[in-house]
This record gives structure tokens, sequence and C-alpha cells, in this order.
């Protein structure tokens, strides 16, 4: 729990879960550690009632943290940007919010007005005013949601395509971006080392793509949580392609059960109609007979899917060539920019240069002529605009 700053003093395990979480013997226990060992919080491995926190708080003197509030710290924690944060806070507030009512119902009932950090506002308006925090934080989310879709846009119309990198925290989605671009974003094996977006321009022979680094999936998240990360997870559901990485270092049911949770959580974004290639990392970690088992598994589910170390550079040769594979066919085409197209013919050069592999450039009194290999889809929509412009276009060939 160093993660959310919290020192460990003592793990205990609750066998049984009641409606007050705790038996009496087990108070009793947790009432003496805490004496002895000076603590002020109890962590909780899953979610508390309001009823179960106000109860344990009564009982122990101890303010008690449940799975996602504790989650959220961390997420706090972690969070670079200022959008980061405003997602965090979000998160917090609908958990609250979910919470509310009978968080109200408990304090007027003890005529607590302080209890369960209500601080300075009255419980009477307690549930609005969180209300209204969440409205202020979602107008400045969807200015940003704005910004990104323009940015989307501007991409497109240049020609990138999107390939998002997902997968569960400490799978090794950093280090795969990190490998594959040559840059160095912060990596550890503590989770939420990445809690918003990272771009990176990546050149895979014509195509010019963006690299999309993104925040890492967690187990049974809550709808609201998910939804509080909209506007980083609409990254996912707007790419080209997909790169699902999961650690098949661990045990076979756990890799299982993290891929179906995971492609799960594709599907609730959208994520459907993408190419999904399953990045199976940390093969030099994986013990032979878990990795068979894994092997099968994953060849019953997924067409596209390859076995790599991001960190030892192991297989990223085979992950390229699919990818090159799943962006589509390529073609050697030629394009005539007349200098008649004034201002529009420098423009296009240029972004022509960034859209695919350059053979030759010959200029002449007329304008010049462009040799170049690019994506076949890419070259339908240019050769419209060509043609509109009062240009033409022919193609040469299939690509390499």
């Amino acid at each position: 729990m160093e993660e959310a700053g919290y020192e460990v003093k003592h793990i205990s395990h609750i066998r049984n879960v009641t409606s007050k979480i705790l038996s009496q013997y087990k108070l009793e226990q947790l009432r003496d550690l805490i004496e002895d060992l000076d603590v002020n919080n109890a962590l909780f491995d899953l979610s508390l009632k309001p009823k179960q926190a106000y109860y344990i708080a009564k009982e122990l003197k101890v303010t008690p943290l449940d799975r996602i509030e504790i989650i959220l710290k961390i997420f706090l924690r972690h969070a670079p940007t200022q959008e980061a944060k405003l997602q965090v806070k979000l998160a917090s507030l609908r958990y609250e919010l979910t919470q509310a009512k009978e968080k109200v119902r408990l304090a007027k009932l003890e005529e607590q007005p302080g209890f369960y950090g209500l601080g300075g506002y009255e419980v009477d308006v307690y549930y609005q005013e969180i209300q209204r925090r969440i409205s202020k934080i979602r107008e400045k989310l969807s200015r940003i949601q704005s910004r990104r879709r323009l940015h989307r846009t501007r991409r497109r119309k240049k020609g990138y395509q999107t390939i998002s990198i997902t997968g569960y925290t400490c799978s090794g989605k950093t280090t795969l971006f990190n490998t594959l671009t040559g840059l160095y974003q912060k990596v550890g094996e503590e989770p939420f080392t990445t809690l918003s977006t990272k771009f990176s321009i990546l050149r895979l022979g014509p195509w010019r793509t963006y690299l999309v680094d993104t925040i890492g999936f967690i187990s049974d998240l809550p709808p609201f949580m998910i939804h509080a990360f909209r506007s980083t997870l609409e990254e996912v559901s707007s790419s080209d392609l997909v790169l699902m990485v999961i650690d098949v270092a661990e045990a076979p049911k756990a890799v299982t059960e993290k891929f179906r949770a995971g492609y799960n959580l594709l599907i609730e974004l959208g994520v459907i109609d993408k190419p999904i290639v399953v990045v199976a990392n940390k093969i030099d970690l994986a013990e032979d007979n878990n990795l068979e088992e894994i092997k099968k598994y994953l060849e019953a589910l997924s067409p596209h899917r390859t076995y790599i170390s991001a960190l030892k550079d192991e297989n990223l040769d085979d992950l390229i060539h699919l990818i090159k594979r799943l962006l589509g066919e390529t073609v050697r085409v030629e394009f005539n920019l007349p200098f008649t197209m004034g201002s529009s013919f420098y423009t296009f050069l240029e972004d022509l240069k960034d859209m695919g592999s350059v053979e030759a450039i010959n200029y002449s009194a007329g304008g010049a002529t462009i040799q170049i290999t690019l994506p076949r889809l890419l070259y339908s929509r240019l050769a419209q605009q060509i043609n509109h412009l009062e240009g033409n276009s022919k193609i040469l060939g299939n690509g390499s």
C-alpha cells in the first residue's frame, strides 16, 4: 500500500464477510492490534457499504478505506496531467455520489455532521454539492475532449493511423511503448504508472502512425470509474489498431481471467470492428508449462497474437510484421502536382512526404512528380483530393 502513501503494519484475513464485515472476535483482535501498533487507518481489499464503514469507524476508532478509495488515492498520486487529476477527482466524486444518501442518513441519525468527510458543508446540502462539483469537472473535461477530437481529425487528414497499447497494470505496456519508440517514459512494477495517454510518432515502412500508451486496466472496476476516464479511453475506441498486452509470467488462470475481462472492456469501449492484437509479454519470465497452456488458450480465442519480451527485445520483429499486415495493403503510386495548385502545392507535397515512403521527386516547369509507397486506403482518399486540385495520380504496382 506504499503506492497509496500508507505503511502497512499488519495484514489480517477475513474469512466470512458479513453485513458488518467483522465478527466480534475479529473486532477484539483488531482493537488490541490497533492499540499496540498505534495506527489510524484500516484498509480493506473489498468494497464497503456506508453502514459497514461507519460500523468499523465506530468500533475501532480508525478511518476505514475500501478498495475503491485506495485505488483512487493511488490514482491521485500518479496523475501527471491536469486532465488525469480531473478524471481522478471525477471518479472520487462519483463514488461519493453512490454512497451519499446513506452517509447523510447515518450522519443525521448519529448527529455527526462531520462524519465521513463532509467537511464544512451542512449535511442537507452534501448531495447537491457533490453534483455541482461533478458538473463543473465534466465541463472542463468536455473542453479537453473537444481538443482531443480536433487533434484526431487533423491526424487523420494528414494520413496518420493510430495504434493504442492497452492492458492491465504492470503488464509491460509502457516498456513496449518505450521499446518501439525509443522513448523512455516512466515504468515501474507499482500499478498505475500510466494514468494519462502518451503519444509518439512511429514509422513502420510506409505507415506513419501515432502510438498511444493508455491507462492500465484494473479488475472489477465499477462502471462509474470507467466513465470518469472516458476522455482518456476514447483514444482506444478511435484507434485503427489495438495492442492488448498481457503478462504471461502470471499463472494461467490469472492470464485467462484478465484476457476475458480486458477483451470485454474493449467491447464496452466500442472496439468491436478494429483489429486487436494480443501481445503476450514477459515470455522471458514465464514458466514453460504455463506458457504452453496459455498459448493453447489464446490460439483458440484470438486470431492475432504474438509472444514477446518487451524488456529483452525478443520477437519484436514478429509484432511489427503483424502490425504492418493488419494496417493494410500498400501500393506504389505516382502523383503529378501542378504549380497551378497555388499555395496548396507546397502544403500537399510536404504532407505526402509524411504519409509514406518516398522513392523519388522530380520537378518540371509545370510542377512536380512524386513516386511514393503508401497504404491503399490512404491513396484512395488522396487521389480524390489531387483530382479536385487539377492534379492526377496512378498506381504503379503493389507495395513491398
